[in-house]
């Protein structure tokens, strides 16, 4: 069975707050179930064998950011984050933008895959611990 995107929902909450265990300025339970009202906030989720393994959200207005791709950390490197980041950026169907941790070189290797080109960097952007955020943005 191929891996399937599909829309996130409030049964996917708790299996997602729980894939965020762990993760620096990760959302809480509580953010996740509030970002479901939200209409300006896009996620999804990547299921392999009726299991839930990443979740991508995006803010999406004239374009799109990417706030989110997190992958379950038991399923790495399977190429669970590069499917979903390729299927919603595919179905939204907008410029993007996005900020990384200027040492998450796997993430940045990723996103520079997919054709996204450095804009600037923001010093002193995350914490715990801190450290610079680099822009990057894609065209369509």
């Amino acid at each position: 069975m191929l891996p399937k995107v599909r829309t996130f929902t409030s049964a996917d909450v708790d299996t997602v707050s729980a894939i965020f265990t762990g993760i620096p300025d990760g959302w809480s339970r509580n953010a996740l179930a509030e970002s479901l009202a939200n209409d300006s906030i896009k996620s999804f989720v990547l299921e392999d064998k009726n299991a839930v393994v990443a979740f991508a959200s995006y803010l999406v207005a004239d374009d799109a950011e990417l706030v989110f791709i997190v992958t379950d950390k038991t399923k790495l490197r399977k190429g669970y984050g590069k499917f979903l980041l390729g299927e919603t950026l595919n179905s939204l169907n907008l410029p993007c933008v996005l900020e990384v941790r200027e040492s998450n070189t796997p993430a940045i290797k990723l996103y520079e895959s997919f054709g996204f080109e450095l804009l600037g960097k923001r010093k002193n952007f995350y914490q715990n611990p801190t450290e610079a955020a680099l822009i990057y943005k894609r065209e369509v």
